[in-house]
């Protein structure tokens, strides 16, 4: 009887004692959890493209699939072409636009914060202006307007340089309607030149109808 019942209190010592490894045990999880959670958040959050970058890729992603038919007009110098095209690649083609992120740029930056950014606004027209600091900074300006709380238009100001070629760039990209791309070119090989691309949505029923 003796012998029983020690063998039943050790029984129990035993089963008490794995209870409460067990909720140790649970509790460590739960925390490592909690923890990783928090941990993983802050890194999306860090790692997170700026919202024009965002609004940009959207725009390209929505565009690839509805493939709006398009005039696109080429000119250097005095040659002009044109030509109407019933689809297009346009992640490679609005590759510039989804390029330049503030955001990241920012980060890089010896001179903090790297950017001002001014507000205009008049009506149902706002104009936000985000100006580099650093006037070697690739992105010198990154300008979106507004208008009723939608985005209008968004235009970079982009500068280039290396030992064997300057390059500015002036890029205007128009939800729903078309960009375009102003590049002046002076490499150390020859002269300076310069040419633009215009590409305009001509496809009045995606217009019309829009998303």
């Amino acid at each position: 009887m003796i012998v029983n019942s020690i063998k039943l209190r050790e029984l129990s010592q035993i089963f008490g004692r794995n209870w409460i490894v067990r909720m140790l045990f649970l509790m460590f999880v739960i925390g490592s959890f909690l923890m990783g959670c928090g941990k993983d958040s802050h890194i999306d959050a860090a790692e997170e493209p700026d919202s024009f970058v965002r609004f940009a890729q959207n725009e390209i992603d929505w565009l690839q699939k509805v493939q709006p038919g398009i005039t696109k007009t080429v000119t250097a110098g005095e040659k002009v072409e044109t030509e109407s095209l019933d689809s297009l690649d346009w992640n490679n083609e609005l590759e510039a636009i989804r390029t330049w992120s503030v955001f990241a740029l920012a980060k890089k930056s010896k001179t903090q914060p790297a950017y001002d950014t001014t507000i205009d606004e008049s009506g149902a027209l706002k104009i936000v202006r985000m100006n580099a600091r650093d006037t070697a900074a690739e992105l010198q300006e990154l300008m979106v307007t507004y208008r009723k709380g939608e985005i209008e238009i968004m235009q970079w100001t982009v500068i280039q340089r290396s030992w064997f070629m300057d390059r500015d760039l002036r890029i205007s990209f128009q939800p729903k309607m078309g960009y375009g791309i102003q590049v002046i070119e002076n490499a150390i090989w020859s002269s300076e030149k310069s040419y633009e691309i215009y590409i305009e949505i001509n496809n009045s029923d995606f217009l019309i109808n829009g998303r």
